[in-house]
């Protein structure tokens, strides 16, 4: 429930351009890291470094025709779910990522419980949500390691911008401006400790000033550095760095994958563990099984997929990024019964690809980038006619959007999960087990 404000007035601030401040009550969380109020005037206002049921002074940083942006500022009266924020410089006014700061570990759970949810509501619709409910409701999960206490040091791939001064930071938020960080605590230690971050540092000579920089520490260790001058270990030396080793625990057993470092990877460090099970799991596969998996980028769940179908199976990927499929092409080398195929996700590329297959796939995989497969490949999947399809959503809103696609082409739920692999953002993953109804 959100309420309006009992007031606002307007300060003058050092820059002398006006600002307003509004005295707000918080309602509910929305999708993007913020929660719902309403002004005075009953315009929508979303609130970011707030919490559900706060009373907050809160500086409006963006206004549109019905709603505004704005900052909380001054806590009037706190929910006792806020804790001191374990990212100061992702506060007001900061950077991006790390909008949930200040939300006490569970909280957050419970915040992206709400947001799934409401986009289930939303967006997939009522027989949607009814279904999820059904099965127990939303439930996020912690990844190993999550459950209690700490959740920093879990990142092991970040990115930042050089600033003016050769300083490396983030983005303010919603800005192209660069803040210099003092620390980043998302990442795991090893990153923390390469020196990167601060004036002085030993590093700055290896870029230049609007420069973006990655850093990546496969399984949390051995950091490099990857900048225009190339790609450097953690003593600064250039080293020639073709594809870097993830060990992965799939089904009790350890996998080694090799990506590039620009490459994509889970950057939670048991992200890409999870997962993997999590699909394994759900495929429920069955020796000689054929299966159609689709945005399969470097085989993260390829390869446990095609242990599980045996050379007696037959699976074929589709991944528009050519160089993760190179990457896949060689995480996939002792598995004769597996192709992985470059080409865009879309109709034609997925009624093209089930040809690979000598008959109807037993099951097919899904894992879309951040705006969800979309229409008309949702469409495409559901004429293949799997007996189950297994979608992983990394955004609320387009996995909801997805799931109603799949529901409306007769598909129906049977199975729902979520994990908290991104701790301090908004940002979670779920996964989603359909099967098709036989009329």
């Amino acid at each position: 429930m959100t309420s309006k404000s009992r007031r606002h007035h307007r300060s003058r601030a050092a820059t002398g351009i006006e600002e307003q401040i509004l005295e707000l009550q918080i309602g509910s969380p929305a999708h993007g890291g913020a929660c719902v109020a309403r002004d005075e005037d009953g315009r929508v206002v979303f609130v970011r470094h707030a919490l559900p049921g706060e009373r907050v002074r809160a500086r409006v940083t963006s206004t549109q025709k019905s709603f505004a942006w704005a900052d909380a500022v001054d806590i009037l009266k706190a929910s006792p779910d806020r804790v001191e924020s374990m990212w100061p410089q992702a506060g007001p006014g900061g950077v991006g990522g790390g909008e949930l700061a200040h939300v006490a570990p569970h909280a957050q759970r419970a915040w992206k419980e709400k947001v799934i949810q409401d986009q289930l509501r939303r967006i997939g619709g009522p027989d949607c949500a009814a279904a999820v409910e059904e099965l127990g409701g939303v439930q996020v999960q912690a990844a190993p390691g999550d459950e209690c206490g700490d959740l920093t040091r879990r990142r092991t791939r970040i990115e930042l911008v050089i600033d003016q001064e050769g300083l490396a930071g983030m983005h303010r938020f919603r800005s192209r401006e660069v803040i210099a960080l003092d620390s980043m605590p998302l990442a795991v230690t090893p990153i923390e400790e390469l020196g990167i971050l601060g004036a002085g540092s030993a590093w700055a000579e290896l870029w230049r000033p609007k420069e973006r920089i990655r850093v990546v520490a496969p399984n949390g260790q051995s950091p490099v550095v990857l900048t225009s001058k190339g790609v450097f270990n953690s003593l600064g030396e250039k080293i020639e760095a073709e594809r870097l080793p993830w060990n992965v625990e799939v089904a009790g057993k350890n996998i080694e994958y090799r990506v590039r470092p620009t490459g994509f990877w889970q950057t939670h460090i048991k992200g890409a563990e999870v997962l993997a099970n999590a699909v394994l799991s759900a495929a429920a596969l069955n020796e000689g099984d054929r299966v159609l998996e689709l945005y399969s980028g470097a085989g993260l769940f390829t390869r446990p997929l095609a242990e599980a179908i045996g050379p007696k199976g037959r699976l074929v990927s589709l991944e528009g990024d050519e160089g993760a499929v190179a990457d896949a092409g060689e995480n996939l080398a002792p598995f004769g019964w597996v192709d992985a195929f470059v080409g865009g996700v879309d109709k034609e590329g997925i009624s093209e690809l089930k040809t690979q297959l000598d008959r109807r796939p037993d099951v097919i995989v899904l894992d879309p980038p951040r705006a969800g497969a979309g229409r008309e490949a949702c469409r495409a999947i559901a004429d293949a006619g799997a007996s189950r399809i297994v979608l992983v959503s990394c955004d609320p809103a387009a996995g909801a959007r997805d799931l109603r696609e799949l529901f409306e082409a007769g598909y129906r739920l049977s199975a729902f999960s979520a994990w908290d692999l991104f701790p301090h953002t908004h940002h979670v993953e779920t996964l989603a087990l359909l099967e098709r109804q036989v009329f």
